[in-house]
């Protein structure tokens, strides 16, 4: 459990005992079947006094390693569409099966309990949708179906070793214009470039890649619709996104005609803050559709580790998000060593979790194993420490879980950590050999 519901459990259960101490009441002592040994009465029966058993009670230790609201720890690997793609284009239902199979043992025995999939990367899909043509990635060529559905098969293998199975979608990254004329006409995506009126509305038209506008109310329903249809057909235990909003150092020109629409109908705020208003109306209708459908299961978020970033370039404000409530944990990309002077880990992570404790969402924190063993370009004076510092994941994961918002970790990407470059091997077990056991002590039996 979180240390703020620990501590007021610890609380409770101090004040509840006083009073049945007080109240002359017998302490039953109760062992579970199968327990050969007493839990908690065997250290009851030996406390000796009353303030004696209220001390030891409010002096029990808050860091638990339990996540924060009280769920189990998450252990996830992302595993990203360049994970997939090898495992699925020309292979046969059978050959992807024992791919898959492997991809989830071998998530297993390195600790994890839960795999983040990515199920939608361009505005495509891994899955038969009614909403978004079959993905390139899939089946090797854009609109043209497998005669199988991977994600049911890794779902179902997910389910029986016992892991979480997370869909991950990009929500408003498309395709290439070059390949649009691939889709086939039924989807809305192609509909509406073909369409100027449309495509001016609902489509943003960036370097040659394809966008979904959040400013238009269809295009956020379509990307609700998908997120909904995820969860009807495969009840998976959540839906991610990452990421990808609007692109970096996008021109105010390209959505200059929605945002002229909005000031036509009284709208204020600058385009800036108004993209900001059109990924929290995304987001938010993103949120309710998945929760819709299945309030049991989770919605997260996983934007940049660099919070100015987040709201400047990529227009969101992720702290607002939280604020409302609208995501079940919060994944920032903490892909950053303890050295790096840009945005030190330890700092950075700090930031983030008083953010999260603030708003009561648990946070997942992103962890960069494809870093292993390469310099950090952007890192500075802290460029080799990932070379340097095989440890470095573990200290991170170690670090983290003294965060009180902490509710797990979360590794980018499958690859990386189990079948690493030829040139990255040495380092990736290295770095493994640190971290696994970190992941294996704290599994549930």
């Amino acid at each position: 459990m979180g240390k703020t519901i620990g501590k007021a459990l610890v609380k409770a259960a101090a004040l509840l005992l006083a009073a049945c101490l007080l109240g002359g009441c017998a302490l039953e002592r109760r062992i579970p079947a199968g327990q050969e040994e007493p839990l908690v009465s065997e250290g009851l029966e030996t406390a000796g006094t009353l303030t004696e058993i209220l001390s030891g009670l409010l002096a029990l230790p808050e860091n638990d390693r339990e996540p924060a609201g009280g769920a189990e720890e998450m252990k996830a690997v992302w595993v990203s569409y360049l994970d997939l793609s090898p495992l699925l284009v020309g292979k046969s239902r059978e050959e992807f099966a024992a791919s898959a199979e492997e991809l989830v043992r071998s998530s297993k025995e390195l600790g994890l309990n839960t795999l983040i999939v990515q199920v939608r990367p361009f505005g495509d899909s891994f899955y038969p949708s009614q909403y978004f043509p079959w993905s390139k990635w899939a089946s090797g060529e854009l609109g043209k179906p497998l005669d199988y559905d991977p994600v049911q098969i890794l779902k179902e293998l997910a389910e029986e070793e016992g892991m979480e199975f997370h869909g991950w979608l990009n929500p408003m990254r498309g395709m290439s214009e070059a390949e649009i004329g691939l889709v086939p006409a039924e989807y809305p995506i192609r509909q509406w470039y073909d369409d100027p009126a449309l495509r001016a509305k609902n489509l943003m038209l960036v370097d040659g890649s394809i966008y979904l506008n959040p400013a238009s109310a269809e295009a956020r329903k379509l990307i609700a619709d998908g997120a909904a249809e995820i969860q009807e057909t495969y009840g998976t235990d959540g839906i991610h996104i990452d990421d990808y909003f609007y692109p970096p150092d996008m021109d105010f020109a390209v959505d200059a005609p929605s945002y002229a629409q909005y000031q036509a109908e009284g709208g204020t705020l600058d385009q800036a803050q108004w993209r900001r208003e059109n990924t929290l109306a995304m987001v938010r209708e993103l949120s309710e559709a998945v929760h819709q459908v299945s309030p049991e299961s989770q919605f997260g978020v996983s934007p940049r580790g660099s919070m100015e970033q987040n709201f400047r370039d990529l227009y969101i404000d992720v702290e607002q998000w939280m604020r409302e409530g609208l995501m079940d944990y919060i994944a920032p990309q903490l892909y950053y060593g303890f050295e790096n002077e840009a945005l030190p880990f330890a700092e950075t992570a700090r930031q983030w979790d008083s953010l999260a404790e603030d708003a009561g969402v648990p946070m997942i924190v992103g962890l960069a194993a494809y870093k292993v063993g390469k310099p950090d370009q952007y890192a500075g004076a802290g460029a080799s420490e990932w070379m340097d510092s095989p440890d470095l994941l573990a200290r991170q994961i170690e670090f983290s879980r003294e965060l009180p918002s902490y509710g797990g970790i979360m590794l980018f990407r499958y690859d990386n950590i189990a079948n690493p470059t030829e040139e990255a091997a040495e380092a990736a077990a290295q770095a493994r050999a640190y971290w696994q056991p970190l992941l294996l002590e704290s599994t549930q039996p």
